[in-house]
């Protein structure tokens, strides 16, 4: 098993209430509300990498805001939304960099083609690995399969990954709660793919 050893980092006060992770939401504008999912969860990668090597505290919706709106600048959506991996990549090294922050951000793309897809072993030492580094990974679901995966097409943060009897279980938090799915019956049912995008050495 691997998860992020900080949850509490990236769970934040919204009404005197703890919310898992930040909401695509809590963005101002109409446009940054329908599109906003890949900086929302760039944002709470770049706020846990900060926390680490920074000790910057991030513990309100309104503190988690000027974060989103800050990396909204770096991981802009296109017009069909943040819907490749290396942008949001592209982003958050950028991010880091102008920041100086350390730490690689990288990313693995999973396209429809199963053929030209990583197969189940490959994707989940990637997201073991992102996770062992202690930060939350970004998901890219552009179609869930038949996994309790809230919503296509949207970018999530990944927490935690867990083998049980060959099977591989991943969390991810997505409108303040927790949600569970089989990464491998995933990667056999999704028909449009999507990606993970992690940073490590941070």
């Amino acid at each position: 098993m691997a998860e992020i050893l900080h949850p509490d980092w990236i769970t934040v006060k919204d009404n005197g209430i703890d919310h898992a992770g930040y909401d695509q939401e809590w963005y101002p504008q109409k446009r940054q509300k329908l599109a906003g999912c890949g900086p929302t969860a760039g944002s709470m990668m770049a706020a846990y990498v900060e926390r680490k090597q920074q000790g910057k505290i991030v513990a309100t919706r309104d503190e988690a805001l000027q974060v989103m709106l800050e990396i909204w600048k770096y991981a802009t959506p296109r017009m069909h939304g943040l819907y490749k991996t290396r942008w949001l990549k592209e982003g958050l090294t950028e991010y880091m960099k102008e920041r100086g922050l350390k730490g690689k951000v990288e990313a693995l793309s999973i396209p429809s083609i199963r053929l030209l897809a990583p197969k189940l072993p490959k994707v989940s030492a990637f997201i073991t690995e992102g996770l062992e580094a202690d930060c939350p990974m970004g998901f890219l679901n552009l179609h869930s399969g038949d996994e309790p995966i809230p919503y296509h097409w949207h970018w999530m943060p990944l927490v935690k990954i867990e083998e049980k009897e060959g099977e591989y279980y991943c969390t991810l938090w997505d409108e303040g709660k927790p949600h569970v799915f089989n990464l491998g019956s995933w990667l056999a049912k999704t028909k449009f793919g999507g990606g993970f995008v992690r940073i490590i050495g941070s």
